[in-house]
């Protein structure tokens, strides 16, 4: 429908966003995951759409319309506590889906879904998708195996803000953030991380200065820079490792990042260098 418009400046204009389209098309994983047939059909019922800072794209116990496919920055899924702070159970981005409910056909959500990360997303209404789950064999796969691994995730999260100190689950925050934004540089608050981890943000406070000190990492308000990712994989809990395995168990070809971040955490659990391990 493009090729509709009359005079060739808006055709090259509009010829160059069926172009960004395209390319992130393959940056969700489990999108990218479908055969590419399936892939297109299920694109053509999408729209990207922007994600903005702080907004909710799903309220726990409404209705919820949409589902989203990030690709690029990331959600959080917080469980509303009554009498107290809320918690942020999960973080979603280009690995996954928001409302994995909808998969079920569940109507309403059971969390908050809070944008943290800005970026984008493509987004298609629930009913859209409950067709195509009825017609696609692969969707349904896909999806349902994210579902696992989530629930996953999720009963590893509960292990980690039961069993491991505050140092090792900020580290293991820090380096999940930086695997979903693909970047060194994390444009996040220390009120973030206190949703992450379920503490008091003088905690998040009192690490984070623990990190800066020992050169891991370099921060001010609302900025924060891996300095020695190596490091903080020394100090990360075992949780991090674990959500790594279980995503790659679930797709196990989606992405070659996993593999490498895979190999980075057992090296530097090991101490050793990957340049020393390629000399060999």
């Amino acid at each position: 429908m493009f090729l509709t418009v009359c005079f060739s400046g808006s055709v090259s204009v509009r010829w160059e966003i069926v172009v960004v389209q395209r390319n992130l098309s393959l940056a969700n994983q489990l999108i990218a995951t479908l055969p590419p047939q399936e892939r297109a059909l299920l694109l053509a019922h999408s729209e990207l759409v922007e994600l903005e800072l702080h907004a909710m794209v799903c309220v726990a116990g409404e209705v919820s319309s949409h589902v989203w496919f990030p690709v690029e920055g990331f959600v959080s899924i917080i469980l509303p506590v009554p009498a107290a702070a809320d918690m942020a159970v999960a973080q979603v981005g280009p690995e996954g889906m928001l409302h994995t409910s909808a998969v079920f056909d569940v109507e309403h959500s059971a969390f908050h879904g809070r944008v943290q990360a800005a970026g984008r997303a493509f987004r298609l209404t629930r009913k859209c998708l409950q067709q195509h789950l009825q017609q696609s064999y692969s969707l349904r796969d896909v999806l349902n195996r994210y579902a696992d691994a989530r629930l996953s995730q999720l009963a590893q999260q509960t292990v980690c803000t039961n069993h491991h100190s505050v140092a090792q689950r900020l580290a293991r925050a820090l380096l999940m953030t930086r695997d979903r934004l693909d970047s060194h540089e994390l444009f996040l608050t220390h009120d973030v991380f206190s949703l992450m981890l379920g503490v008091r943000r003088e905690s998040v406070t009192q690490a984070a200065s623990a990190f800066q000190r020992r050169g891991l990492i370099s921060y001010s308000r609302g900025y924060v820079m891996l300095l020695d990712e190596a490091g903080l994989q020394r100090i990360a809990c075992s949780c991090y490792e674990a959500d790594l395995h279980t995503y790659a168990r679930a797709f196990p070809a989606a992405n070659v990042v996993d593999e490498v971040r895979l190999a980075e955490a057992f090296l530097s659990r090991c101490d050793v260098s990957p340049a020393a391990v390629t000399s060999r």
